[in-house]
């Protein structure tokens, strides 16, 4: 039996039309909040912060656990913590001279252990700085943060924002560099992660299974993107929106045209 389902937020969830982040529509929100009212689960799986936690609970008007900033923090449906995965500033330090080093015209971002936005990045480079291939979701947008040159000790997982036709070429030389150390991984078309290794979505979904109970043959999982891949590899009932990538669609066990589409399917492969 289906216990719990795990999707992605931004072009999973929150899709609607041809929009990613538009909202959760009637469809989705009908089946999760039925699934919930007959037992089930859900958590949300995103490369955003704690915060989306209460932004998608309210949304559905129902309770859901969170593995935020691409498994950096694990919450239960009450908020409560499991766990959380730092990494140094001195790693922020490294990336921001590797991207000086390379000519990547882009910023970072991170969260000090103080709760506090540290970042590198200046007012002529991307995103404060839009190119005309930015996605939409970037119009009026900008990132705000202190600098992090006087910070030292913990930070979460750190996010580099890169005008997207370099998006390519930044992720090969980041891989290429840093392999092993760190785990990095797309989350969108001008956004790329960097975690400590073994810390992504799909490590968060164990530590949420196991703090929950929960069998990894209980639980489906969507999403749509580079960085949900780690949570196709773990969940054998792993389904992936057909918007996405081919080579992101042929990781998943079945590709799908919405969340509630998924969930169905999901019940009737665990009964």
């Amino acid at each position: 039996m289906l216990k719990l389902l795990v999707t992605d937020l931004d072009g999973t969830l929150l899709k609607i039309g041809n929009e990613l982040s538009a909202g959760i529509s009637d469809e989705n929100r009908e089946a999760l909040t039925a699934f919930v009212n007959e037992g089930g689960h859900v958590a949300i799986a995103s490369s955003r912060g704690a915060d989306a936690q209460t932004l998608i609970s309210g949304l559905l008007g129902v309770p859901v656990a969170a593995i935020g900033m691409n498994g950096f923090i694990i919450l239960n449906e009450d908020g409560e913590k499991i766990n959380e995965h730092w990494m140094e500033f001195d790693d922020f330090a490294e990336l921001a001279e590797f991207i000086q080093k390379h000519r990547i015209n882009g910023s970072l971002i991170t969260r000090g252990d103080d709760g506090g936005s540290y970042g590198f990045g200046s007012e002529a480079t991307y995103p404060q700085r839009l190119t005309p291939d930015s996605p939409v979701i970037r119009q009026n947008w900008r990132l705000e943060f202190a600098d992090f040159a006087s910070r030292s000790g913990r930070c979460s997982k750190i996010s580099l924002f890169v005008e997207p036709a370099q998006h390519s070429e930044a992720s090969r030389l980041l891989h290429a560099a840093f392999d092993g150390r760190f785990e990095i991984a797309a989350s969108d078309v001008d956004m790329l992660d960097v975690s400590p290794v073994g810390i992504n979505k799909g490590s968060g979904i164990l530590e949420l299974a196991w703090a929950a109970g929960i069998h990894k043959d209980e639980i489906a999982v969507v999403g749509d993107n580079e960085n949900d891949l780690s949570m196709f590899k773990v969940i054998p009932l792993s389904y992936c929106i057909d918007h996405a990538a081919p080579a992101i669609q042929a990781q998943a066990s079945c590709s799908v045209a919405t969340v509630a589409q998924a969930l169905a399917l999901a019940r009737k492969a665990a009964e």
